[in-house]
């Protein structure tokens, strides 16, 4: 494609051209800087370019040659909040308040280097930062520069070239999740609680926590015997976090359960006190917010709240106290090892892949290592 010469406008309205791969390049002059980017069509090119020069005329423009990492990250959060999850959100900021910032922050965005990357890793492990933690920093680095890079702000993408080197740590002795007589007892002690059923469930589906307490009736077949994951507390991970979760015997039991206590606690709450002379009406009415676990007057349980409960759970029932987070653990780490496909896991917990369910979700068991020392007769076959 021959590339087409610099359309010419009129003074202040700065000038577009095509680039050989067919998008358009405009550029315009700021206060004696130039600033420029490209667009998929001319028209779409001009309109940025009138943009920024309306910016400029309200003193909105950031100078991209002075914009500092620090600027940009921050600004580029802004940008992806909306369709991340929200613990996802939270957890980029806290490693941008906390460790990016700190060391390498006030750097200019342009100016970066591998250099600056490789000192900001070196503090990740002064700091004590764990493997997970400074892999998730990295990531967050090389989205940001990448998107940077294919805006034209930088020449390159730094993060790309130096990666974390995590100190090598002792084999962990703590599990992520309860083994079969620890999950047993929590099940049992969950079975006894007011407020268990949502563990129990997790533990029984391995759904995510923002997904138990977002799950709807609606979206529950009982007869089917089929959750699906439509709607969560917290924005989907993954396109296949909305997927169909398959229910066992004893979950479709708890869930029928569930349901009739709800249909006596709506009952109870619905109208005037019961025997009260004047017919004196309830302040807090049933909210009947259409999710399966509620709290108390029907409205939707939030995740942060949990916590306190999984302690008393936990504590009752005698286990070491996990997150939430380790019901999902458990049920993986459970079903493989009663022999369930890792493809089927895989597909009931949302995940992008079966490689990723075994790497970040399988516990090997002490009892699974001890059963298989195999004597050398039994490795080479021998009668």
């Amino acid at each position: 494609m021959t590339r087409k010469p610099p359309a010419k406008r009129g003074n202040g309205e700065g000038t577009t051209r095509q680039l050989p791969s067919g998008n358009w390049r405009w550029e315009v002059m700021v206060e004696g800087r130039r600033h420029g980017g490209t667009a998929p069509s001319k028209t779409l090119a001009r309109q940025a370019a009138a943009r920024l020069i309306a910016d400029a005329t309200r003193g909105g423009v950031v100078d991209p040659s002075a914009e500092t990492l620090g600027e940009y990250l921050t600004r580029w959060l802004e940008g992806k909040q909306a369709s991340r999850a929200v613990r996802t959100h939270q957890i980029q900021s806290d490693h941008l308040e906390r460790h990016i910032l700190p060391v390498i922050g006030k750097e200019r965005l342009q100016k970066l280097s591998p250099a600056h990357m490789r000192r900001l890793f070196d503090s990740l492990n002064k700091a004590g930062l764990g493997a997970s933690s400074q892999r998730q920093v990295h990531q967050m680095l090389i989205s940001a520069l990448g998107e940077a890079l294919r805006l034209e702000l930088v020449t390159r993408n730094v993060a790309e070239v130096v990666k974390p080197t995590p100190a090598r740590g002792k084999e962990k002795t703590a599990l992520a999740s309860f083994t079969a007589e620890e999950a047993a007892r929590f099940a049992a002690a969950a079975a006894a609680d007011r407020w268990g059923a949502p563990f129990l469930f997790a533990l029984s589906t391995g759904m995510r926590r923002g997904e138990v307490v977002g799950l709807r009736w609606q979206d529950v077949d009982l007869d089917a015997a089929q959750a699906h994951v439509r709607e969560i507390v917290t924005t989907p991970k993954t396109t296949g976090s909305r997927r169909t979760v398959y229910l066992s015997p004893d979950t479709v039991t708890l869930l029928r359960r569930v349901l009739a206590s709800q249909a006596e606690q709506r009952a109870a709450l619905v109208g005037s006190v019961r025997g009260h002379a004047k017919g004196y009406e309830r302040k807090r009415q049933w909210a009947d917010s259409g999710r399966v676990f509620v709290n108390s007057y029907g409205g939707t349980l939030l995740p942060g709240n949990l916590k306190r409960d999984m302690g008393r759970i936990c504590g009752a029932a005698g286990v070491r106290e996990l997150p939430i987070h380790g019901l999902r653990h458990t049920y993986a780490s459970l079903a493989l090892r009663g022999g369930v496909p890792v493809e089927v896991v895989s597909k009931q917990l949302g995940h992008a892949s079966p490689a990723f369910t075994l790497t970040q979700y399988r516990t090997v068991f002490t009892s699974e290592r001890e059963k298989w020392a195999l004597n050398l007769s039994q490795l080479v076959g021998a009668d």
